[in-house]
């Protein structure tokens, strides 16, 4: 008899999240997250080891198996992780140095030198997508000019993902949506384009085949199923980016929906036809997980970040009583910001920790506060922090706006979903009403709200057989649990200062870009 389990796995950047799907019932009945760490070897350096994402993966399926004999009855699985990020992998499937993340911001050079070579034009009609240090190549590059003998070694360019799916099935393997985040991938046609490889001076063989999300790429080994405990001879399909998984999760399947998912960075997701031109490079494209659909796609880097990073900066006592109480640390800290008056009495928070992506794209950037008097507490710190991330939040809004998306509400998903404080501002800044559903999860349950593991699984699903389509189950299984409505009064105030937040962040481009050479120059690393 087939087993009625899927197991979906979501690496992000700061943890691997993992569910099993019951998809006969359509719920979640195990779920984990594990960390793993991140390094900061120098400034704008930002790198993770891949075998820490395998190590993070292994450790949350053997937790997700002790809530449950699932092991031998997973008939399917998928992996979708971070993007943006350069993983070279040797003949032997190690990786050969440590990825560089979407976050690292040292390939500037580089992005100079692809738009001198290529062209940036040339790089938005086949990829769609913009010249970044966010994307692949310039990390490339940078990795083939300053470690030539690590270039020399990569025979395969992967993702995370793509990484841990060889590790399950023994593979080397692409999804469309990772594939979009390297130069060479023609989003139109959903192939590799020799011109721009040859162009950039990267051998395409160095990339892998592509395949779509839900399509078989393999079976778990027996070293893998001996290492996670899953059944050897389960399908694994391709998977997808962190965000198209989610977005399949939480129910934004059709063309013009949209999703706010945050972590530790966010996105803006807008659901576009693929065969739509859209002549805006300051949000990204990128392929769903459903054929025919692209992602028009606004990433922040600083969201969950920045809350995390006040809190480990100026959250000492905070952390205490959250150990000593058995407390969730960042309630303790909403519940500060709480006490504050929409607009933190005139403080503004610029969520630029390390660089800016969408809209900005400046690498240069710094985050900041403005506004501080002798009445400033901690507690408008706190809710700052909150509004300044969803003001970056409307910026990238107000350009899908302009390159004419149509957004009447956002479905919300991930970690800073679960403060009601953080999605009403966020309600009250975009003047938008949010759904924050409930996916895959039954009243008894108790797990969090994780969309793209859900993705995952639901893909998993298809491969394995249980689903003809990935859609065929999603109204079965996401539910909308509760919608935030904007404060009208709220916004028009927020909409005046952000007008003076934007203002702010332009008049000091120049100022910026000076400060970051003078880091550079005299080396505070």
């Amino acid at each position: 008899m087939t087993e009625k389990y899927t197991l979906g796995i979501d690496i992000g950047t700061t943890g691997v999240k993992a569910s099993v799907l019951d998809v006969v019932n359509s719920k979640v009945v195990a779920h984990s997250l594990k960390e793993h760490p991140l390094f900061h070897p120098k400034p704008g350096y930002a790198e993770q080891e891949g075998d820490n994402y395998w190590k993070a993966v292994v450790e949350a399926i053997k937790d997700c198996f002790s809530q449950g004999s699932f092991g031998n009855k997973i008939s399917g699985v998928s992996i979708s992780g971070l993007v943006g990020v350069m993983l070279p992998i040797d003949k032997e499937g190690r990786p050969v140095r440590p990825a560089m993340i979407w976050m690292d911001s040292r390939s500037e050079e580089e992005c100079t030198d692809i738009r001198n070579s290529i062209g940036e034009k040339k790089i938005n009609q086949i990829n769609g997508n913009r010249v970044a240090p966010w994307f692949v190549e310039p990390k490339v590059l940078w990795m083939k000019k300053h470690e030539p003998e690590n270039f020399d070694k990569t025979f395969k360019l992967l993702s995370p993902s793509g990484y841990c799916t060889y590790k399950m099935s023994g593979e080397f393997s692409m999804n469309h949506g990772d594939a979009q985040l390297f130069y060479p991938y023609e989003y139109k046609k959903g192939i590799w384009n020799k011109e721009i490889s040859d162009g950039l001076g990267i051998p395409l063989d160095k990339y892998p085949p592509i395949y779509n999300s839900h399509e078989v790429i393999g079976k778990v080994t027996k070293e893998a199923s001996e290492e996670t405990g899953i059944k050897e001879g389960a399908v694994v399909v391709a998977g997808g980016t962190d965000i198209s998984c989610a977005a399949l999760g939480c129910g934004v399947t059709e063309v013009g929906q949209a999703f706010y998912s945050m972590g530790t960075g966010a996105n803006i997701g807008v659901m576009i036809p693929t065969s739509q031109d859209i002549n805006e490079f300051r949000i990204l494209k990128w392929t769903s997980v459903l054929p025919g659909i692209t992602m028009f796609d606004g990433p922040m880097a600083f969201v969950g970040a920045s809350l995390n990073w006040f809190k480990n900066i100026f959250g000492e006592v905070e952390m205490k009583k959250a150990q000593e109480n058995n407390l969730n640390v960042f309630d303790l800290l909403t519940e500060q910001a709480q006490k504050i008056k929409p607009g933190s009495d005139g403080l503004m928070y610029f969520p630029y920790l390390g660089s800016t992506l969408a809209p900005n794209w400046n690498s240069a950037a710094t985050g900041m506060f403005f506004g501080i008097t002798p009445t400033t507490t901690k507690a408008h710190f706190i809710r700052a922090v909150i509004e300044g991330v969803a003001y970056d939040c409307n910026s990238n809004l107000e350009v899908a706006r302009q390159a004419g998306a149509k957004i009447d509400k956002l479905t919300l998903n991930g970690g800073p979903t679960k403060s009601k404080l953080w999605n009403q501002i966020t309600s009250d800044i975009t003047g938008l009403h949010l759904d924050l559903p409930d996916v895959g999860k039954s009243e008894e349950s108790g797990f969090p709200p994780e969309a793209a593991p859900l993705g995952d699984a639901i893909l998993a699903a298809v491969g394995a057989g249980f689903y003809d389509n990935p859609l065929e189950k999603i109204k079965d299984i996401v539910k909308v649990r509760q919608t935030f409505k904007p404060n009208i009064k709220n916004h028009e105030m927020y909409s005046e200062f952000y007008t003076v937040w934007r203002s702010i962040y332009h008049n000091l481009i120049t100022d910026m870009k000076d400060h970051h050479d003078l880091m550079k120059k005299y080396d505070f690393s």
